[in-house]
């Protein structure tokens, strides 16, 4: 479901010719991850006759596994660019258009470093407890300590900052809305007073 409502969506966004517009074009590389990363998790279903050959699997596991942590950073990243241009435009009415190599480069090179420490300390596997490949859930405290350090801990302190400026941005836009129309409001009132002295 998610591949196809992401295909849909990049389609139209194309069709459309929305992506001559930055904002657009952030959301269509948002859309991008997203539709990557449904599609790392769709051949996770690959993996669920590991147990009957595991020497056949291990190795593909490894790339799923590589695969998928660079595709949940990327659109981790992306989400979060997305969310700080925004965040600019609406609270500081900065347009940065600028940036948009910066959001590109960074949310597909940054992923590569952090995806590629798993494999050279060989964490990745077939996880048992979800039965996905992923950085292992076994008891080794390397694996706790790198799935805290490489997913967990970054990914809540990125959503909680977006969360935050989400409801600044929600907060800003009321006020200017309200200050808005309590300002054509009292233009309207005019009106009507002059018509009533008429």
């Amino acid at each position: 479901v998610s591949v196809l409502v992401c295909l849909l969506a990049a389609i139209l966004l194309l069709r459309l010719k929305l992506h001559k517009k930055l904002v657009y074009r952030l959301a269509l590389y948002q859309v991008l991850s997203a539709l990557a990363l449904a599609l790392v998790g769709t051949i996770q279903v690959v993996f669920v006759n590991y147990d009957k050959s595991p020497n056949i699997y291990e190795h593909m596991c490894t790339i799923v596994a590589l695969l998928w942590v660079y595709t949940e950073w990327t659109k981790l990243l992306f989400t979060t660019w997305v969310t700080f241009h925004l965040f600019c435009f609406a609270v500081f009415h900065k347009n940065l258009k600028k940036l948009e190599v910066l959001y590109v480069v960074t949310s597909l090179l940054v992923p590569v470093i952090i995806a590629i420490i798993p494999l050279i300390t060989q964490s990745y596997g077939l996880n048992p407890s979800s039965g996905a490949c992923y950085i292992h859930n076994n008891k080794s405290s390397v694996t706790k300590i790198e799935r805290l350090a490489l997913w967990e801990c970054p990914a809540m302190f990125m959503l909680l900052a977006m969360s935050i400026a989400m409801v600044v941005m929600v907060i800003k836009l009321a006020r200017q809305v309200s200050r808005q129309r309590s300002q054509y409001e009292s233009i309207t009132d005019g009106d009507q007073f002059m018509k009533a002295l008429k």
